[in-house]
């Protein structure tokens, strides 16, 4: 059966299927502890938003049933979307001062408008399957209707496109196989991304790279992520690490603005292209991070400050994940 929860403190609210012991309402004694409220990964994601202080055992105390290993891949996923959301700015470069006019609808243009004001791209539309009738005053015939700023400047979000870089070369590839080892930690993240662009509106686009690259077709990203089938048949798994290759397959105009987010062990061979590359993107960019997948025997201090010293640390953000 469902239940509603709410917290007495924040008032946060959240509804879930309860499972009950089939031998809860046989012995009272026990009941409390066989009514445990099973908690979906979404709904975890929720209660980590809201109750960041929590741990587990608290939860689990008011009866929650949360099983240690996704509570740890729920610690992780928030990590990740507070790296995500790391310098997202808000630009003020479209100004707009009191007073000013901007169009905020379209309404049919009437004997006596202005013709000054006449929308034609939406006329256009208006007239789609009219035959020999088209641009009617009244009718198809569309105007721009205004608004007025009230303050004196209205603020414009930059930063809405997130390119995604995802490294599928020999070092991140475990017995060829795409479920295991680093990939498979890439591949979740890089879904992560996916799911976290959805959820805000964001732009998502995503290359593939070892010794080449290949940019997955923004139709085939929704199919991309729900079928292995179809990720196993970009021929790009294994080989070398060239990390340029895929940096070139987006344009300057691309990188206008644009997050980037490379998910890779950095174990690349073209280092020096590589700096330079970068150098020059990131002139362009958002913001530049880098989602650095090692296993966790690997995963040294040393390791970790020889990859952040391959970039100054005002160019680009660095954030490790162990496997």
């Amino acid at each position: 059966m469902k239940v509603r929860i709410k917290c007495r403190h924040c008032g946060f609210e959240i509804e879930s299927e309860v499972q009950v012991s089939p031998i809860g309402s046989l012995k009272p004694d026990s009941q409390s502890k066989g009514a445990k409220i099973k908690i979906d990964r979404d709904t975890l994601d929720k209660i980590l938003e809201v109750a960041r202080g929590a741990s587990l055992e608290e939860l689990q105390k008011i009866g929650l049933d949360i099983d240690p290993a996704e509570w740890k891949s729920a610690q992780e996923r928030r990590a990740l979307r507070k790296f995500l959301k790391e310098n997202i700015k808000v630009s003020r470069e479209k100004r707009k001062q009191k007073g000013e006019k901007y169009v905020v609808a379209t309404e049919p243009w009437r004997m006596g408008d202005s013709f000054k004001d006449v929308d034609l791209p939406s006329s256009e539309v208006k007239s789609f399957g009219i035959e020999n009738l088209r641009l009617i005053p009244g009718v198809t015939l569309q105007k721009k209707v205004y608004g007025i700023t009230k303050g004196r400047e209205r603020e414009v979000l930059k930063g809405v496109k997130f390119l995604v870089v995802l490294d599928g070369s020999g070092s991140m590839i475990s017995r060829r196989n795409l479920s295991i080892g680093k990939i498979a930690k890439a591949l979740l993240i890089g879904k992560e991304i996916y799911d976290f662009c959805r959820k805000l509106g964001f732009d998502y686009h995503l290359v593939l790279f070892s010794d080449h690259a290949v940019r997955v077709p923004d139709k085939k990203l929704k199919a991309f992520w729900r079928d292995p089938q179809e990720r196993a048949s970009y021929g790009i798994w294994n080989g070398g690490t060239r990390l340029t290759k895929a940096l070139d397959e987006f344009t300057d105009s691309d990188y206008k603005d644009a997050n980037v987010v490379i998910i890779s062990d950095m174990d690349i061979a073209d280092l020096k292209e590589t700096k330079d590359k970068i150098t020059k993107i990131s002139q362009l960019t958002n913001s530049f991070k880098i989602i650095l997948i090692e296993e966790e025997m690997n995963l040294s201090p040393y390791r970790i400050k020889q990859s952040k010293d391959l970039f100054p640390p005002e160019t680009i953000k660095i954030m490790t994940i162990p496997v």
